[in-house]
Parts: structure tokens; sequence; C-alpha cells
């Protein structure tokens, strides 16, 4: 697809107006004025609408004020390379999504992203065209999509640190009672098994799956990376202590990387020390959830 110049478009654009305009003022000498006006204002929403359904460039250093202002967290960033590994550089923000996984999944989160800009990151400016290109196409209903100029090989900007260096710090028992009963806000995620978690959990800890089955970089989910989007942003505005609750403290350290990763850079993450095993506060049991699984297996 061409990229075609906005201002040029709409120079010219002025110019046929005015032309039209000059032109039809003499059957409409009575109110030449307001004649024109009208007819100048059906060219630029004429102009507004096809620069709406067509592909605009956007130039690395303008990315790059985006996220130095903070203005990257009302937009939506989508890498469409076809090969995603752990360990690749990622621009911050940016969900990882191959032009299949567009496909497929896209039209069913389209209500998300209306009325965002979204920017499509590929390893070249040609690569992410021909994604921008289908999704023009399909005429999903997003009207600002944007293709970084040349995508991951020129971009010389943020990018979120390599997996290997990510780490969360652990937080005893006894400070997470402190912070359970001052006025900060915490969310406490439980990331075990839901068996262990109906057994006995912190009462205000909430159950979610770990990384491995809630976001395998093999079965990306759109609607996954979206929904930890808005987290992560709600997480940022209220300056939220999130702590995660593992089995025991090994596997703590070993996963709450990945979570931490998929927060794109967010600081403020622990992992309870020694795991749920080691809590010294108040345990609640769900004794529904426990009888219904004494069902099931007398059932079989």
């Amino acid at each position: 697809m061409k990229m075609r110049s906005q201002k040029s478009e709409v120079r010219s654009q002025e110019q046929e107006a005015q032309r039209v305009c000059f032109q039809s003022s003499a059957f409409s000498f009575q109110f030449p004025f307001v004649f024109c006006l009208y007819v100048f204002a059906s060219m630029l929403l004429l102009v507004g609408s096809a620069n709406a359904n067509e592909c605009k460039l956007m130039e690395p250093k303008v990315l790059k004020k985006y996220i130095e202002n903070g203005t990257i967290y009302n937009m939506v960033v989508i890498d469409v390379r076809q090969e995603h590994d752990i360990k690749m550089k990622r621009i911050v923000r940016a969900i990882p999504a191959t032009f299949d996984n567009i496909k497929k999944e896209l039209v069913s989160r389209v209500g998300e992203l209306i009325g965002k800009n979204v920017i499509l990151i590929g390893e070249d400016t040609k690569s992410a065209e021909s994604v921008c290109s289908y999704m023009i196409k399909k005429d999903y209903g997003i009207r600002n999509i944007f293709v970084l100029k040349g995508g991951m090989e020129k971009w010389d900007g943020p990018i979120l640190d390599d997996i290997s260096n990510v780490g969360c710090e652990v937080i005893t028992s006894q400070q997470l009672k402190k912070i359970m009963k001052s006025n900060r806000k915490v969310e406490i995620i439980d990331k075990r098994p839901s068996e262990e978690y109906y057994e006995g959990h912190i009462p205000e800890a909430k159950l979610e799956g770990g990384w491995g089955n809630q976001f395998p970089i093999n079965k990306f989910s759109i609607k996954n990376f979206l929904q930890e989007l808005e987290r992560r942003k709600k997480w940022e505005k209220e300056n939220v202590t999130v702590v995660y609750v593992y089995d025991n403290e090994w596997h703590a350290m070993r996963e709450c990387r990945y979570e931490k990763y998929w927060t794109w850079g967010y600081k403020n993450i622990y992992v309870l020390r020694g795991g749920m095993k080691v809590w010294e506060g108040e345990v609640k049991k769900d004794y529904l959830e426990i009888l219904k699984k004494r069902v099931k297996e007398k059932l079989k």
C-alpha cells in the first residue's frame, strides 16, 4: 500500500473546494459565502474519511516521544513479526501478534481497539504494511493505524529488559500484613493450582493461572494481552503493590520473571518469601469448591 502525504492531500482538496465554490457561487449568488463554507467543509470531511482508511507512517522519533511522555499508555502497539521468542528485542508495551493471530482473533476483539491509535511494528516497514493493508481491507472500523517506519531493524529507542535480567523482589509475611493494614493499594495474586488455592489462601488473594497457562508464547491471545495492558495501566495510575503467591520460593523466583516481563516494565512487583507454605497470616478456605471436588472424585 502506498503511503500518501496527508498535507499534500489536504492541499489538493482545498484547491478543489475553492474551484467548486467559485464555479457554484454564480448559481448561488444569494448566499455565496455560506455555500462556499458548506463545500469546503464537505471536502475536508472527505479528506478525513480518505485518510482514515489508509495506513500512516510513524517516524521513530515520534514513537520515542510517546514512550517518554506516557502517551503510549493510551495506544495499542502490536509487534507483527512472524517469529516470537522470549529473548527477542521488543519495544515497551508491544503486544506480540503474528499475521495469523490477527486474522484469527482480531475480529472478536476489535471493539477494544476502535477509537485508539494502533501502531504496527514489523521487522521492517514493508512487513508491517502488509498487515496494515489487510486490516484496512477488512474494514474493522479501526481508523488510526500507523506503521513504524523502519521497523525493529532501525529502532534505537527504549526496549524491554532482556528476560534473563528480569527478577522479582521478595516480601515477607510480616511486610505484606503491614501493607494490607495500611491505606496502600495492594493486589495479591495466587498462581498456584486451583485445588491448592481452595484448600487455603490469603483472604484478599485472587486465583490466577500461571504464566505458562495464561500467556504461552505459542498460543497467543490478543484478549489476554489487552487485559494485561489495562491492568498494567491501572497499577501505574493507583501505584499498586503487586504480590504474587506460589507454593514455594524457588518456584516463585523462576516463574515471576515472566509475570513481570509481561507487565512491560512495572517495578512494584514482589513474590511472597517462602511461598504459601510459610505464610504467617490468616488463611481462608473455599469449602464449597472443596466439596465439589470431593463429589467429582466420588463420581469417577
